[in-house]
């Protein structure tokens, strides 16, 4: 998947993280789709593959997308604006945690 590299960021982040300190305590599942909706893959917070069934927010969104949203390229709430995303749970959370791990738009090699 494209935003694999977003994905990798948050699991590095939530390995670092003290979880004494953490902002973000809620658990969202992410369901990636293809362009044409298609799921692709569902993975937890905790990026571990699969559903979460006690999710406090659940996120359909397109791969590419949610590449986007990691590079700063657009907000998810340009990205809820243009209906390419659907949300069942706390936005408002969810775009807390989403901002918390954005990569900048460019990358050293």
């Amino acid at each position: 998947m494209k935003s694999d590299e977003i994905i990798e960021k948050i699991r590095n982040k939530l390995k670092e993280s003290d979880p004494e300190k953490r902002t973000v305590v809620n658990t969202f599942q992410f369901n990636f789709t293809d362009t044409d909706g298609k799921l692709i893959k569902s993975m937890a917070l905790d990026i571990y593959e699969g559903k979460a069934p006690d999710a406090d927010g659940r996120v359909t969104i397109a791969d590419e997308d949610f590449y986007l949203v990691g590079t700063k390229q657009k907000s998810f709430e340009q990205i809820l604006e243009q209906d390419k995303a659907t949300v069942d749970g706390d936005a408002e959370a969810i775009n807390k945690m989403l901002s918390k791990f954005r990569l900048n738009s460019q990358t050293k090699n």
